[in-house]
């Protein structure tokens, strides 16, 4: 089941994305900045995210047997003047580690395309750490393009260059269908 987030929800989606981030960027991210991630910390901050977060913001998450598995952020592409002022970005999809091939990243992402593309956004973008081949395959196939921007995310303090991919309305030419 997918649905809105809640506060409540917090503990859970900090638990995920530790275990998220250790999984996907093991090959990449260095162990001890991984090893030194906090899920207390980080439920914290999606705690405080939550209580304040933006109307224009959405947090999708995925539920089996009342267990946050997955979770999906979205909203304005602020920091991406250069698509215009109807673009959004999803800041971060994350799935359960054992889950990854079972189709449920598929549908919460499809899902909150849907939600965006409902709401008037075009284009839709999202970022990719440049190592992550996983991760670049699975848009690619959702119909986003890399279009030659990086950025460096000074927020999360990795220091691994992200690659802009793109989707403009009319482009589902992937196998992520929208629902």
């Amino acid at each position: 089941m997918i649905r809105a987030s809640s506060v409540g929800d917090a503990p859970a989606i900090g638990r995920l994305k530790v275990r998220a981030w250790r999984s996907a960027y093991a090959g990449f991210m260095s162990e001890a900045f991984l090893d030194a991630l906090d899920p207390a910390e980080d439920a914290a901050d999606w705690a405080e995210y939550l209580a304040a977060m933006p109307q224009d913001h959405r947090l999708w998450v995925a539920e089996h047997d009342g267990t946050v598995v997955g979770f999906c952020r979205t909203g304005p592409a602020d920091d991406d003047a250069d698509l215009g002022a109807g673009a959004a970005e999803v800041y971060g999809l994350y799935i359960e580690p054992d889950l990854i091939g079972t189709g449920l990243g598929r549908d919460l992402f499809a899902h909150a395309l849907t939600d965006l593309e409902t709401r008037g956004h075009d284009p839709i973008c999202v970022y990719a750490y440049t190592p992550n081949a996983t991760a670049l395959r699975f848009y690619e196939k959702a119909g986003f393009t890399k279009d030659g921007v990086t950025r460096l995310d000074e927020e999360d303090g990795t220091g691994v260059p992200e690659a802009r991919l793109i989707r403009r309305l009319g482009t589902r030419t992937g196998s992520v269908p929208l629902t």
